[in-house]
């Protein structure tokens, strides 16, 4: 008997095995060479200060278009791509400034996450100014995350960069690790700010806040799992479970940082309590029978049915205390709204994968898709960062 489209999907992404953590920093390095170039573009032509259509698509292809190229048609050769990046932004170093970027008048207009702000005369020095490589990495690791959950269900996407099942690494097995990073860096200035003030949340007043985190993201996990069971859309089990997904997880992880943070010696020991949490997970898994129990219990009760969210969120929650300008505006705008944008892409990934036989799509029309759906995240993305709505989630 044939297999059914759904089981068909669901073998595309199991039982994989990875690949090599070098090429993953190859197809990785993509994004900094990127900006590189945006930044030479920038700095010795001004070609982004009149931020006009040729400035977006210039910004959308460096900063999105080369990822999506890393993970698919060059994704055999990251090296190269890198190499096409890398050389032009070496030659506009080379050459003298543009006459816009000498010109005081018309110099580039300071950003911050990526959208420009008015010079001020002698405005007082921050502290903790926000810093442009912070806003460049979470920039770019969301839209890595955003092209790679429609990618993979193309097979122009190469098969060891998708998740895998027990053993081995790969780039989609970054995701969530460098969410809850990302996650860390950005909550941590707050509280630094606060301890700066001598002001210290009580524990009532930091529990309330995360709630109004975790609250919003729970409900959009209850969404996901009723539309997926609903819509009998393929899904892979072994990711996280019969019922866990990514938003779930996320919605955990406020609690457990308020928590931590409301320590008076939080702050002073976050690495200690991070390495420490992620130590003795490491060593329960290696002298007990936990590791056993993750990866072949039977999924005869509520907790094995989803062993596999709830574990590994137990092993990342400490990981946002590791470390609590943007460059372009599309990274910036990304940035600012992360999760929203997030959720966007989630819902036109199932929009293609209910609509669009992803597996019989060929290379051009893959791409194509590809980069349309990642267009329309971007043309979102800059909507809203400029318009200054940002949704809390």
């Amino acid at each position: 008997m044939a297999q059914s489209y759904k089981s068909l999907k669901e073998d595309f992404v199991s039982n994989l095995s990875g690949g090599g953590i070098w090429e993953i920093n190859y197809v990785t390095a993509v994004a900094p060479a990127a900006v590189l170039l945006w930044s030479a573009l920038q700095s010795r032509r001004g070609f982004f200060v009149d931020y006009g259509f040729a400035a977006f698509t210039t910004d959308f292809l460096l900063n999105v278009g080369a990822i999506l190229a890393a993970t698919t048609i060059y994704s055999s050769a990251p090296t190269a791509l890198n190499t096409l990046l890398i050389l032009p932004a070496i030659a506009l170093y080379l050459l003298p400034h543009g006459s816009r970027t000498r010109s005081k008048k018309s110099s580039p207009p300071v950003v911050t996450n990526g959208v420009p702000e008015k010079r001020q005369g002698q405005a007082s020095l921050d502290p903790l100014p926000e810093r442009p490589f912070i806003t460049h990495y979470r920039g770019s690791m969301m839209v890595v995350t955003c092209v790679a959950i429609l990618a993979v269900d193309f097979r122009v996407f190469p098969r060891r960069f998708a998740k895998v099942e027990t053993w081995g690494t790969s780039l989609m097995d970054m995701g969530v690790g460098s969410f809850v990073f990302a996650a860390g860096l950005a909550s941590a200035r707050p509280v630094l700010k606060a301890r700066e003030s001598g002001k210290t949340a009580s524990i009532g007043a930091s529990m309330t806040a995360a709630a109004r985190h975790s609250v919003p993201l729970s409900i959009l996990g209850l969404v996901r799992l009723y539309s997926i069971k609903g819509l009998d859309y393929a899904e892979h089990v072994s990711e996280y479970g019969v019922h866990w997904n990514f938003f779930f997880t996320l919605a955990l992880l406020p609690a457990f940082a308020a928590i931590i943070q409301t320590l008076p010696w939080s702050l002073f020991s976050a690495h200690f309590i991070a390495l420490s949490a992620s130590l003795v997970y490491q060593v329960v898994l290696d002298t007990t029978s936990l590791k056993a129990y993750i990866l072949t219990a039977p999924r005869d009760s509520l907790l094995s049915q989803n062993r596999e969210g709830f574990y590994s969120t137990t092993d990342g929650r400490t990981e946002s205390q590791r470390c609590k300008e943007a460059t372009s505006r599309v990274l910036g705008s990304f940035n600012a709204n992360g999760l929203a944008i997030f959720l966007l892409a989630n819902l036109l990934t199932g929009l293609v994968n209910l609509s669009t036989d992803t597996l019989q799509a060929g290379r051009a029309r893959a791409v194509v898709t590809l980069l349309v759906y990642s267009l329309i995240l971007a043309i979102t993305a800059i909507t809203l960062h400029l318009k200054n709505i940002k949704l809390k989630l």
